[in-house]
C-alpha cells in the first residue's frame, strides 16, 4: 500500500483532532446532563481515535468514579498525568481517590502535587496533613475489579481477540462492563469491540510513556561538563499571542493557529489570552464549536476579560444558544459597565428572548453613552408597554395582588427619557405613572387635532377612568366605537385599537375602587382633581426605601408564628408591644367607635366580631385617609387570626397603596408573615427586605434577617421539588 503524503497525513491528523475535540464536547454535554452512558461513550470513543488525549482519560476518570470503580478510576487519573503531568484537576481528584483507597503514601506525594496547582487548598491540607509520615500503600494490581458481566458469547470474544489481536482476555471483559449500552448485562459483539479499543488505547499509551522515558547511563570516569542554560529558548506565552493575533488580523488565521495549537496544552495550558486568539482563529475556519470550547476554556482562566465574554455571546449567538448568548453579554458588561459594543448586542437579543430586565440593563447602558441613540425612544415606549402590560395583569387578576407594582416607577423612567411634550406616548406614560390630571389634558390637546381618530379617544376614556371620571370615559368610550363604525360604513376599514390603552369599563371602576379613588361625575372640561398620594404605587417602597416616615398607630399586628412554613419565629411580634397600651390603637371620638370596638375585640381575641366592626367603621372615612390606613391593616390582622391569609394581604396591600412613602416597616413585616404562611416565600422575602429601612430598631431588624435566611432556604426547597 501506497504510504501517506506529508500533506495527507497532516489533513488526517487534522480531521483526528477535530473528532476528539468534538466527542469531548458532546460528551461534557451529555455529563452535565446527568448522562453519564453517553458521556462515557464519547471519552471512550475519543480515547480510542487519540489515546494521548488528556482531558479525555480525566474524564473517563471522574465518570467511574461515579459509579464506584475505584480501580479504572485510578488508571485513568494515572494515564492522564503521565501524557500531562501539570493536569491539575487530575492530580487533585487522584489524591483524595488514593486516599480514600487507602493509599496514604501515594496520596501525599500526589497532595504535595497538588497543592503547587491549589495552594492552601483546605480539602487537599487536610489530606496531606492525615496522611503525612504514614507508610501505608497499595498497589493498582492490588485492587479490585467491576464485577465482570458473565452473559457473552465466547465465539464472538474469540473473534475480537482474533481481529485486534489482544492477548489479556480478563482485561477486555473487565473493560467491557462500561461498554454495555442497552444495559441488559449482555455483551454482543459490538460493546465487546467498543471494549476491545480502549484496552488497545490504554496498551498503546502505556507503550509510549515507557518508550518516551529517558534511560540514564552512569559513566563515572567521563568528567561532568557544565552546560550554559539557553534562556532563548523559554516560551515568551504573550509574544506568541502577540504574534498570533497580528497573523489573524492580517487574514492568517490558519498561521495562527498553527503558531498556538502545539502549545495550548502544554506551556499554554494556563495562558488564557492564547486561548482566546486561538478560539478567535478557530471562529474564522469556521470550526465554531472548537472556538466556543477554546474561548470558554479561557474565560475560566481569565473570568475578568470582557472581550472574551463578548466574543463568546457572538459565537453562541451564532449557533442558536441565545439564552447563553445573552447570559455572555451580561458577563462583559458586568466587568466592563461601559462597554456598549456588548450592550448593543445584547440588547436586541433580550428583546427576542422576552427578558425585559436585560433589555432595559443594556438600554440603559447605549443611551448614558449616546443620549442622542434612537434606542432612546425604543427604551421609553417598551417601559410605557411593560407598565400598561402588568395594568392589565393587575385588572383581570383576582384575589391576592402582587405585592409591589412596578409600572409606576417603569413609567417615570420613560418620561425622563421622552423629556416634554405631548404625544400619546407622553399621555400614556402619565396615565401609568398616575399623573392623571397631566394625561387627561394631553389626550384632550390631541383629541383637537385627531378627532376622528379612536385611539385618541381610547385613551382620553383611559386616562378618564383612572382619574375617577367614570361618566365622561364611558361617554369617550361610547365615541371611539362610533368612529370605528362610520369608518367602517366608508370603506376606509376599521382603526385597530390600541389594546394597552383600551380596558372596560367595570374592569376600570374594579381598579378604581381598589386604588380608592373618588368617583366623580365631571365632564372633560372640568377634570376631576385627583389625590396623587392615593394614586402613589406600592412600587415606590421599593423605589424610596430610604424613607421612614412613620404612619399612625395601627391596629395590633399578628403574633409573626410560620410553622406551616416550618420557620421557627419568635413568640412574639415586632409590634406586640403595641398591645400593652390600648390607648395607642384606640382613637378618643365617639364618631369612630366600631373602630375602637374592633381594636377591643382583637386584643379578647374575638376576631370575626372585630373585622365586622372594622368593616362597619370603613364607610364612615372615606375621606380621612388616616382613618382608612388604621381600619384596613385592622382588618389584615382579623384576618391573619382567622387564617385567611389572602384577604389579610389584600387589606395589608389596600391600605400601603393609600400613602406608599409612609408605610411603616413593621406593616411590612406582618404583610411578610402572611405571605410565608401561603408559602409565598419570595413576596415575603420583599416584604421583609423592604421592612428593614423603615423605622425598625435593632432587634427588630435581626428578627426580620433571620425571616429572611429561613425563607430563602424554603425557597431553595421549593425550587429543588419543582426540578
Amino acid at each position: 500500500m501506497d504510504q501517506l503524503t506529508d500533506k495527507e497525513q497532516e489533513s488526517n491528523d487534522d480531521n483526528v483532532v477535530n473528532q476528539v475535540e468534538s466527542l469531548l464536547i458532546s460528551g461534557e454535554e451529555a455529563s452535565r446532563s446527568g448522562d453519564s452512558k453517553t458521556a462515557l461513550a464519547a471519552f471512550n470513543k475519543a480515547i480510542s481515535l487519540d489515546p494521548s488525549s488528556d482531558m479525555a482519560w480525566f474524564n473517563r476518570g471522574v465518570l467511574l468514579e461515579a459509579q464506584q470503580d475505584a480501580r479504572g478510576a485510578r488508571q485513568a487519573f494515572q494515564i492522564c498525568l503521565d501524557v500531562n503531568p501539570n493536569h491539575a484537576p487530575a492530580t487533585a481528584n487522584l489524591c483524595i481517590l488514593l486516599e480514600r483507597i487507602g493509599d496514604q503514601v501515594g496520596a501525599y506525594s500526589m497532595a504535595l502535587k497538588a497543592l503547587e496547582f491549589y495552594p492552601g487548598h483546605p480539602t487537599i491540607m487536610d489530606v496531606k496533613n492525615r496522611c503525612q509520615g504514614s507508610a501505608s500503600t497499595k498497589p493498582l494490581e492490588s485492587m479490585q475489579a467491576v464485577e465482570q458481566i458473565e452473559s457473552f458469547d465466547q465465539e464472538d470474544v474469540e473473534t475480537v481477540v482474533q481481529e485486534t489481536g489482544i492477548s489479556d482476555v480478563n482485561a477486555l471483559l473487565d473493560e467491557a462492563v462500561h461498554h454495555d449500552a442497552d444495559d441488559n448485562q449482555q455483551l454482543d459483539i459490538e460493546e465487546l469491540r467498543s471494549a476491545a479499543e480502549v484496552v488497545i488505547a490504554t496498551e498503546d499509551i502505556k507503550d509510549r510513556i515507557e518508550v518516551s522515558q529517558p534511560v540514564v547511563q552512569a559513566i563515572p570516569d567521563l568528567p561532568v561538563v557544565p552546560i550554559e542554560t539557553e534562556m532563548d529558548n523559554v516560551l515568551d506565552l504573550d509574544n506568541m499571542a502577540n504574534e498570533a493575533k497580528n497573523l489573524i488580523q492580517s487574514g492568517d488565521a490558519k498561521g495562527a493557529l498553527a503558531l498556538l495549537k502545539p502549545h495550548l496544552k502544554n506551556e499554554a495550558s494556563k495562558h488564557p489570552q492564547s486561548w482566546l486568539i486561538a478560539g478567535g482563529a478557530m471562529a474564522r475556519l469556521d470550526l465554531q464549536d472548537h472556538a466556543i470550547s477554546a474561548i470558554e476554556h479561557a474565560q475560566k482562566l481569565d473570568p475578568s476579560n470582557p472581550k472574551g465574554w463578548y466574543n463568546l455571546g457572538s459565537l453562541k449567538q451564532r449557533k442558536g444558544l441565545l439564552k447563553e448568548a445573552s447570559t455572555c453579554y451580561s458577563n462583559a458588561l458586568r466587568e466592563d459597565p461601559s462597554y456598549v459594543k456588548a450592550a448593543q448586542k445584547w440588547a436586541p437579543l433580550a428583546m427576542e428572548l422576552k427578558d425585559p430586565e436585560a433589555y432595559l440593563s443594556a438600554a440603559t447602558i447605549i443611551i448614558a453613552a449616546d443620549p442622542e441613540s434612537p434606542v432612546r425612544l425604543e427604551l421609553a415606549t417598551t417601559l410605557i408597554e411593560l407598565a400598561e402590560g402588568e395594568s392589565r395583569v393587575l385588572e383581570l387578576q383576582a384575589g391576592i395582588p402582587p405585592t409591589l407594582p412596578e409600572g409606576p416607577e417603569m413609567a417615570k423612567t420613560a418620561l425622563d427619557l421622552l423629556g416634554q411634550g405631548d404625544t400619546k406616548l407622553h399621555a400614556r406614560a402619565h396615565t401609568m405613572a398616575n399623573n392623571h390630571m397631566e394625561s387627561v389634558k394631553i389626550w384632550k390637546g390631541l383629541i383637537q387635532s385627531e378627532r376622528n381618530d379612536p385611539e385618541t379617544w381610547r385613551g382620553l376614556s383611559k386616562a378618564l377612568y383612572a382619574a375617577g371620571d367614570n361618566t365622561t370615559a364611558e361617554k369617550c368610550s361610547i365615541k371611539a366605537k362610533e368612529i370605528e363604525e362610520e369608518l367602517a360604513k366608508r370603506g376606509g376599514g376599521v382603526v385597530a385599537p390600541d389594546i394597552s390603552s383600551a380596558t372596560s369599563s367595570t374592569e376600570t371602576q374594579q381598579d378604581n375602587a381598589a386604588m380608592q379613588i373618588p368617583q366623580t361625575n365631571q365632564i372633560v372640561e372640568q377634570p376631576v382633581e385627583v389625590n396623587q398620594e392615593q394614586m402613589m404605587s406600592a412600587n415606590e417602597l421599593l423605589s424610596r426605601p430610604q424613607i421612614e416616615q412613620p404612619v399612625p398607630e395601627t391596629t395590633p399586628n399578628p403574633e409573626v408564628d410560620l410553622a406551616k412554613a416550618a420557620l421557627e419565629v419568635q413568640s412574639s411580634s415586632l409590634v406586640q408591644e403595641e398591645f400593652r397600651n390600648p390607648e395607642s390603637n384606640a382613637v378618643a371620638n365617639q364618631d369612630i367607635s366600631w373602630y375602637n370596638q374592633g381594636v377591643a375585640l382583637i386584643e379578647a381575641g374575638k376576631y370575626a366580631e372585630a373585622l365586622s366592626c372594622f368593616d362597619r367603621a370603613l364607610p364612615s372615612f372615606a375621606d380621612d385617609d388616616e382613618m382608612v390606613i388604621r381600619i384596613l391593616n385592622g382588618r389584615g390582622n382579623a384576618f391573619y387570626y382567622l387564617e385567611n391569609y389572602p384577604a389579610c394581604v389584600e387589606s395589608y396591600h389596600q391600605a400601603m397603596l393609600i400613602k406608599p412613602e409612609e408605610v411603616r416597616g413593621k406593616t411590612l413585616y406582618n404583610m411578610g408573615t402572611a405571605y410565608a404562611e401561603m408559602e409565598r416565600y419570595q413576596d415575603s422575602v420583599k416584604c421583609f427586605e423592604q421592612a428593614i429601612p423603615r423605622g425598625l430598631s435593632k432587634e427588630e431588624i435581626k428578627r426580620t434577617k433571620d425571616q429572611i435566611r429561613r425563607c430563602n432556604i424554603l425557597i431553595k426547597e421549593q425550587n429543588k421539588k419543582k426540578r
